[in-house]
């Protein structure tokens, strides 16, 4: 499994994970035809059920597909779209493996689709883009094979997404392209609670023409109201989590077989936010809860099925900015909420919600071991801050398991970029500088994104 460790449909605050968007009406009935045992992998453990689900036919839109037993009529989604997402031309990204040298900034026009997307994948047979806006299609998608002419995937075809499922993501598989979606229900605010998503992977030679494979019973997925699949790929496959408390888990090797987890990955006092793959291995996080103020923790597996029996908590105290810090942290609430991956580090980004609603950054080598990152280097603090006694960095940063970028608007603009996460190396800048607002940034092959909900910078990436 190549390409990066793991992969949302929208990294940005207003993507994925906030899913209660008025969507419209799927209806698919899924007929699950072969269900084997899994041999386990040399562990004690319960195997897990495997799910081999048939190479479905998919028709267009409202027309019938075929099913495998009788009585068991199933029909596409179909649903009525907005605007087609259109082609788009980006500058040629620099070679993987090149240093960055600087950024040149730009202003996108309200327009561009370029400002729609939230994720690109560079893999053997090119690129392929995803993006996240308001109305249908939610998540257009984009294939180029040079990373400067990209061409609209159109849904709802007999060899494409169907329409009404938002893709989360896609990642490069030992045997090509895979792709996880989910049905986007038309609910209004907020959904029904008893609204559980479908989610379908996909496989792909090429990146335009798709093969459907549901994954498991919807209940398997159950996750947190408003909050989508978490998916990573990493050195044994891809992984599939239901978010929060009691989290499901799946993993394939392919995208197409299954292996559906025992309940309880992890225990019941831990709530799961966030599932990244890195070279070695997985990372889950989020917040283990006790009687005692609750306490950011991780979680850690090489496999994706065996982990850590007992949780990591993180150091939780409040970076020693201000003077109101407490001493040693022991009476912090704190919780873990995203994870930032590069090459040879992991940033993870949290809260402490007790009494400065203080943002959180620790820095681990390996995802196992954690040290807090008390002063956000290299952003520092935003003055003034939000809210009352309220404490933020100055800037945002992200990572695509290859290098971190930091980035910072305004007066005092700025981008670093590093491969660990403690030592960062600053960029020059010129051009149309973001505005100290943009802190939303999404990393691409050749650059990166920043926007401040209104308005989207893109900074293409220099090379010497």
């Amino acid at each position: 499994m190549s390409g990066n460790g793991s992969f949302h449909g929208s990294p940005r605050t207003d993507g994925a994970k906030d899913r209660r968007v008025a969507g419209f009406v799927v209806v698919l009935l899924i007929a699950f035809v072969g269900v084997a045992i899994a041999k386990p992998w040399s562990t004690s453990v319960e195997p897990a059920p495997s799910v081999r689900l048939p190479r479905a036919e998919v028709a267009p839109p409202a027309a019938s597909l075929k099913t495998t037993g009788p009585e068991r009529p199933s029909t596409a989604p179909s649903a009525n779209v907005g605007p087609l997402p259109v082609a788009f031309t980006t500058p040629l990204p620099p070679p993987e493996s090149a240093p960055w040298s600087g950024l040149r900034w730009r202003r996108l026009a309200a327009d561009d689709p370029l400002s729609l997307v939230t994720s690109i994948l560079r893999w053997s047979g090119g690129f392929i883009a995803v993006g996240w806006k308001g109305v249908p299609p939610r998540t257009p998608v984009w294939t180029s094979v040079d990373g400067r002419q990209w061409d609209p995937l159109i849904s709802g075809t007999s060899t494409t997404f169907w329409p009404g499922f938002a893709v989360l993501g896609v990642a490069d598989g030992q045997a090509g392209l895979v792709a996880i979606t989910e049905a986007v229900e038309y609910c209004g605010e907020p959904c029904a609670p008893t609204y559980v998503p479908l989610v379908v992977s996909w496989t792909s030679s090429d990146g335009r023409k798709w093969m459907p494979h549901p994954l498991f019973p919807a209940e398997w997925l159950a996750s947190t109201p408003g909050s989508a699949p978490l998916v990573a790929v990493g050195p044994a496959g891809l992984v599939v989590a239901s978010s929060g408390r009691a989290a499901r888990l799946a993993t394939s090797t392919d995208g197409s077989v299954w292996h559906l987890l025992p309940v309880g990955p992890f225990p019941e006092q831990f709530a799961l936010n966030d599932l990244r793959g890195t070279a070695t291995g997985y990372i889950a996080v989020g917040r283990w809860i006790t009687d005692n103020p609750s306490k950011a923790a991780s979680f850690w597996s090489s496999d994706g099925r065996h982990w850590s029996e007992t949780p990591t908590i993180l150091p939780s105290e409040i970076p020693t900015i201000l003077p109101t810090t407490p001493g040693d942290g022991l009476d912090v609430r704190s919780d873990v909420t995203s994870l930032v991956v590069g090459r040879d580090g992991i940033i993870a980004v949290g809260r402490e919600f007790t009494t400065l609603s203080a943002t959180l950054w620790w820095q681990s080598r390996d995802g196992r071991r954690w040290a807090t990152l008390p002063s956000w280097p290299p952003l520092g603090t935003r003055t003034p801050c939000r809210g009352y006694g309220c404490l933020q960095p100055h800037g945002a940063i992200v990572g695509d398991a290859d290098r971190m970028v930091a980035l910072r608007g305004g007066d005092d603009a700025g981008a670093w970029t590093s491969s660990n996460g403690l030592r960062w190396r600053r960029l020059p800048i010129d051009g149309d500088i973001p505005s100290e607002r943009a802190t939303q940034a999404t990393l691409l092959p050749g650059g990166v994104l920043l926007s401040d909900g209104t308005t989207t910078w893109f900074g293409e990436a220099l090379v010497r």
